[in-house]
C-alpha cells in the first residue's frame, strides 16, 4: 500500500511539474546589451542577475510592464519593454509519397513525350487500317501491334502522371500561340479517337489468340459511371469521392477476375496475365486521355456557345429586321430580293 502511495505521488508530481512546464511561454530578450533581472517587479528592485541581447527567458506570467520568469530555480522579474514572444517555427510538412508526387519529382521534361506518342500512334493506325474491320491479327503482326499499343499506353501513364495539370500544354494560346492551339486540338481529337479504336480492336485480337471468349463490358460501364460519378461529387457531394473511388476499384477487380478466369481454363496462365494486363493498362491510359480531352471539348463547346450569344446580340442591335425575312433595314429581303428602302422599316418593301 505504501509502495502504490509513494507511486501515485511520484506520478502527480510528474504531472504537475509537466503542467507547469508547459504553462511557460519562450521569450526572446531585445536589449541592445543585456537585460536586468530583479527579484521584484520594480526599477529599484536588486538586481539578482541579467541575461544578453537574444537570449531567452521563460516567462510565467506579465502583470503590467513586468514579467516573471523562471531563473536559477527560483523565479525573477523584467521588464516587458525589452523582451517579445518567440515565435515557434512550423513542424516541417512531411513530404507525401503519392504516386503522382513520385513521378513529379523527377527532372525530365516530359513534353517530347508528345511527340513519341504521336509517333507511334500514326503506326497504331497504320496497322488499325490495314486489318479491316473485323480481321483479329495474329502471329507476328498481332505482337507488333500489341507491343506498341502497350508502349503508347504506358508512355501516356508516365506522361500524365509527370506532367499533371499541365498535361494540355500543346493545347495552352499562352505557351504555344492560337494557331497552334487549334491544330493541335483537332491532331489530339484524332489521336485520342485512334486510341480509343485500338483498344477495343487490341482487346479482340489478345482474346482471339488466347483462344478464350471473355466479355469487357463490366469494366467499361464502371469507367464510365464513375468518372460521371467523381464529376458530380466534385461540384456537389465532394465527400462522397472516396466511395466513388472505392466503388471503381471493386468494379474494375471484378472485371479483371472475369477475365482471367475466363482465359486461363483455355489459354493458361500466360495468355490470362496478357489479356488482364492488356485491359488495365489499356483502359487506364485510353479512359485518361480521352478525359483530357473532354475537358478541351468542353471549354471549346462553351467558347463556341458564348460567341455565339455574342453574335446574336451584336446583329440584333445594328437596326430593325424584316418581320418576314430576318434581315435588317437596309439590305435586301430574303424571300423576295427586294430593297428595304428605309432603315426605319420594320417590312420589306414587298410586304408594307
Amino acid at each position: 500500500m505504501k509502495t502504490f502511495k509513494r507511486f501515485l505521488f511520484i506520478c502527480i508530481g510528474l504531472f504537475i511539474i509537466v503542467l507547469s512546464t508547459q504553462a511557460l511561454e519562450k521569450y526572446e530578450v531585445t536589449a541592445n546589451t543585456f537585460l536586468n533581472i530583479r527579484s521584484h517587479g520594480s526599477t529599484n528592485a536588486p538586481i539578482i542577475g541579467t541575461i544578453n541581447h537574444g537570449g531567452i527567458v521563460n516567462v510565467e506570467s506579465i502583470d503590467g510592464e513586468w514579467a516573471k520568469v523562471s531563473f536559477n530555480g527560483g523565479y525573477g522579474y523584467v521588464s516587458t519593454t525589452y523582451i517579445r514572444p518567440v515565435t515557434p517555427t512550423p513542424p516541417a510538412k512531411a513530404p507525401t509519397n503519392t504516386l503522382s508526387d513520385w513521378f513529379r519529382q523527377t527532372n525530365y521534361d516530359c513534353r517530347p513525350l508528345v511527340y513519341i506518342i504521336l509517333g507511334l500512334s500514326i503506326v497504331l493506325f497504320i496497322l488499325r487500317m490495314r486489318r479491316g474491320e473485323s480481321t483479329p491479327l495474329e502471329d507476328s503482326e498481332h505482337t507488333i501491334n500489341l507491343s506498341l499499343f502497350i508502349t503508347v499506353c504506358l508512355l501516356e501513364l508516365f506522361y500524365v502522371f509527370s506532367m499533371g495539370a499541365n498535361s494540355i500544354w500543346f493545347c495552352t494560346p499562352d505557351k504555344i500561340g492560337w494557331l497552334w492551339t487549334i491544330i493541335n486540338f483537332f491532331i489530339f481529337g484524332a489521336v485520342v479517337f485512334n486510341q480509343w479504336m485500338c483498344f477495343f480492336n487490341t482487346l479482340n485480337d489478345v482474346q482471339y489468340n488466347s483462344y478464350a471468349t471473355f466479355n469487357w463490358t463490366w469494366g467499361i460501364y464502371t469507367w464510365g459511371i464513375c468518372i460521371i460519378g467523381a464529376i458530380i461529387c466534385g461540384f456537389f457531394f465532394v465527400g462522397f469521392l472516396p466511395v466513388v473511388g472505392i466503388g471503381f476499384l471493386v468494379g474494375q477487380s471484378v472485371q479483371t477476375g472475369i477475365i482471367f478466369n475466363k482465359v486461363l481454363p483455355k489459354g493458361g496462365w500466360k495468355h490470362a496475365c496478357i489479356c488482364t494486363l492488356t485491359y488495365l493498362i489499356g483502359s487506364t491510359a485510353t479512359v485518361l486521355i480521352v478525359a483530357h480531352f473532354l475537358i478541351l471539348l468542353l471549354i471549346v463547346l462553351i467558347a463556341l456557345f458564348l460567341l455565339s450569344l455574342l453574335g446574336k446580340s451584336s446583329s440584333s442591335s445594328g437596326g430593325k429586321r424584316c418581320s418576314n425575312c430576318s434581315h435588317l433595314s437596309g439590305s435586301s429581303c430574303n424571300l423576295s430580293g427586294r430593297y428595304i428602302s428605309s432603315p426605319s422599316t420594320t417590312y420589306c418593301d414587298n410586304y408594307q
